[in-house]
């Protein structure tokens, strides 16, 4: 019997009819390979007798698409390290959908959104949220990764910077360091607020819960550059009473900082240093970096699997999968190598 009210029928209302889940639906009326045969038959045969119709409008397929997926940074050009905006890149050209291509893009450069069948935002500072927004208003199908954003409805995907920086910071600590400093990035990106508030947090902690005297340097700005951690580090060690560790807050600016360190072989004692995000490169340094992982593999392929269900599901409002995380924060684990001593 078909279904003559005015209301328009949706999923929901299949699944509900069938007694099922709408991402079993979904899925059917998409033709995911994850539904049986016979279940699909009863849903598209339910789905004629209520009169579904796909909202085409909402997801926008079959005219206008430009198989294009535009990636934006906050800025290409100042304070993101070239190691993780090539690893970004890289991860989420593995892994895009079929017969789509990657335009990539700096925030401050968005003239023609409307292009983009959907957008995944790396997101480093608070001032994207005006930018985040304007998508989410103009109905383009976006997925926020690396910061967590406030803007709702976004599904979004990030990484627990703070709980790794106060868990190296803690680790040094306990290894003996007790003249430390912290090298940091950019000071308006959400990282450098996380990864400082991390490491202060776990000297405090520290100076509550031991009576033996700890000295903590003013923090120096790296901006996230090899170059930035090399003239930090040398501006540390000019100092007599130069740190035994370093807490740096990427791996671009650590690699500068044991440049710095080889530099000086006759150093009254030896000086460890941390880096965080393990790029491949950090294998490889003299001694061999410890630092913090951070998984973009995992948060890349999240993203990219989350916006592939935006770009072909009917009802953009609704849960996308069962699978499918609206938020997510990912644990960053310890990587630990030669360079900080245990």
């Amino acid at each position: 019997m078909t279904n003559n009210s005015s209301k328009r029928t949706t999923i929901i209302d299949i699944a509900s009819h069938l007694g099922i889940s709408h991402t079993t639906v979904s899925r059917a009326l998409n033709g995911s390979p994850k539904v049986k045969e016979t279940t699909r038959r009863k849903i598209v045969e339910a789905a004629h007798q209520l009169g579904y119709v796909p909202n085409q409008n909402a997801r926008g397929l079959n005219q206008g698409r430009t198989y294009t997926i535009g990636l934006f940074f906050t800025d290409l050009q100042n304070g993101t390290s070239g190691l993780f905006l090539t690893s970004i890149i890289l991860n989420i050209r593995e892994q895009l959908p079929e017969n789509y291509v990657l335009s990539i893009n700096s925030i401050n450069d968005h003239d023609r959104l409307s292009f983009f069948d959907g957008v995944v935002v790396v997101s480093q500072s608070v001032k994207d949220e005006e930018f985040i927004n304007n998508l989410v208003q103009m109905k383009i199908p976006v997925v926020v990764l690396n910061r967590k954003t406030q803007i709702q409805p976004v599904y979004n995907y990030w990484l627990d910077n703070y709980s790794a920086a106060r868990e190296m910071t803690t680790h040094a600590l306990q290894a003996g360091h007790r003249n430390v400093a912290l090298i940091r990035g950019s000071l308006d990106y959400a990282s450098t607020q996380e990864r400082s508030q991390g490491y202060f947090a776990a000297i405090q902690e520290w100076d509550a819960a031991h009576p033996t005297k700890l000295f903590a340097h003013p923090p120096i700005e790296g901006e996230y550059t090899a170059k930035g951690g090399c003239r930090a580090m040398e501006e540390l060690l000019a100092r007599p009473n130069f740190p035994d560790y370093v807490f740096i807050e990427n791996d671009d600016m650590a690699i500068g900082a044991l440049h710095a360190i080889n530099a000086h072989p006759n150093l009254k004692h030896p000086v460890s240093v941390s880096g965080f995000d393990d790029m491949d490169i950090a294998t490889y340094t003299s001694p061999s970096l410890t630092t913090v992982h951070s998984p973009i593999t995992e948060m890349t392929a999240l993203g990219i699997a989350t916006l592939k269900h935006l770009l072909t599901n009917d009802e953009l409002d609704d849960e996308l999968d069962d699978d499918i995380p609206f938020k997510k924060c990912f644990k960053m684990p310890i990587i630990y190598r030669e360079s900080l001593r245990k």
